[in-house]
């Protein structure tokens, strides 16, 4: 086993980890702060994957991989933005003093709707892991050297997570014109 096996390893086991959490929770929808996750996961992943390539050219194999696994990557995060359950904030506790308030917690006091995906979002994660790990296994043995890359993995999980983001965002944006017309439109979607 060498180092760079081990590494990905481990970050699958501690992002399927986190967003298995975050798929059971609900977790209110944030604005601009949801796309936090897939940014600094492109970011570092774009860091990580031109490091790897150590100044030489992407291969057809390498451009293969990166294409079916950004296919793959954004319709597993459409659909689970499509199946995510929403429904109104309660709010039983007073709204943070705006003087000493993270930037955080005014987005949470400002989020009208909390969002979750449940088992089936779960399930989704895990054959979105999956059938990654088996893409990486099969385009590693075509000779890609950049689809088991670290990197890429992490481009994959912003691809997902920025898929899910956007259709999530377009739900609650007609959820809440909808509810602002006065419409009796049911708010729980599943």
């Amino acid at each position: 086993m060498n180092l760079s096996l081990i590494s990905n390893v481990l970050l699958i086991l501690v992002v399927i980890g986190v967003i298995a959490v975050r798929q059971m929770t609900w977790r209110p929808v944030l604005g601009g702060r949801d796309w936090m996750l897939p940014g600094i996961a492109a970011a570092i992943g774009t860091a990580l994957l031109l490091q790897s390539m150590n100044g030489s050219t992407p291969g057809i194999i390498d451009v293969v991989a990166f294409v079916v696994e950004a296919v793959i990557a954004v319709a597993i995060g459409v659909a689970m933005g499509l199946i995510a359950r929403i429904r109104p904030i309660e709010r039983a506790e007073a709204a943070p003093a705006v003087g000493g308030a993270s930037a955080r917690e005014l987005a949470r006091a400002a989020a009208r709707y909390e969002t979750r995906t449940g088992a089936w979002g779960l399930a989704l994660w895990v054959v979105m892991i999956a059938v990654r790990v088996g893409l990486s296994f099969a385009f590693a043995s075509f000779g890609s050297h950049l689809g088991a890359s670290t990197g890429l993995i992490l481009l994959m999980i912003s691809a997902n997570r920025a898929a899910r983001v956007l259709v999530l965002h377009a739900r609650v944006d007609t959820l809440h014109r909808e509810g602002s017309r006065g419409g009796s439109r049911r708010i729980m979607v599943s």
